[in-house]
């Protein structure tokens, strides 16, 4: 048995292999939880964007909810002459900008927001300088108080009304990938029939 043991201590070859078998495994070990590690890590990673865009869309989809009631509101309430008050909110769109939740979403889902907020922070300018026209007529009663509070008026209701689709389509497409509800099938294009040429 000790010979056997003093045999095996002093067997170079049986070392080499040994520590070579050892290291390798080691090194295997390392590489294979390193990869293992990073697949777990980029799926994380991917779950947590796509849980972070989600919560986004629902806060877009709230804030656009209460833009759309308000703006059937002011369609309802500025030819009468009244001015409700504030217009439109733009919180979730403040939010938006000033991080990097926009990189996450697909083109034709950016392309409707952006298109509804542009005309609601157009039309928040146009109420301002709507209330800035009513007071004045209030203050100083003349023809041309009068005319320039018309003048933003009809503008603001002309943008308002331009509006009213473009927040429809921002809506659909925020409900779509939110699964809310299908997209839209498109009905194959018919070609028309050849037209023959009228006989002479």
């Amino acid at each position: 048995m000790g010979a056997l043991l003093n045999a095996i201590l002093w067997d170079y070859d049986f070392w080499v292999n040994f520590a070579s078998n050892m290291i390798s495994g080691v090194l295997l070990t390392l590489i294979f939880g390193l990869v293992v590690s990073g697949v777990v890590g980029h799926y994380s990673e991917r779950r947590r964007a796509k849980e972070q865009t989600r919560k986004f869309l629902e806060f877009l989809e709230r804030e656009l909810r209460r833009n759309t009631t308000a703006l059937s509101t002011a369609l309802a309430e500025l030819p009468r002459g009244n001015l409700p008050y504030p217009l439109f909110e733009v919180s979730a769109w403040k939010v938006s900008v000033n991080s990097s939740l926009l990189d996450n979403l697909d083109v034709e889902l950016v392309h409707p927001i952006l298109s509804a907020y542009n005309r609601i922070w157009a039309a928040n300018d146009l109420y301002q300088n709507l209330l800035e026209a009513y007071f004045e007529r209030l203050a100083k009663p003349s023809e041309a108080s009068e005319k320039r509070y018309l003048f933003f008026r009809k503008t603001l209701l002309d943008r308002l009304r331009d509006l009213e689709p473009k927040l429809h389509d921002s809506l659909q497409q925020i409900e779509i990938h939110l699964g809310m509800r299908d997209a839209p099938v498109r009905s194959p294009e018919v070609p028309e029939p050849a037209r023959s040429a009228p006989r002479r």
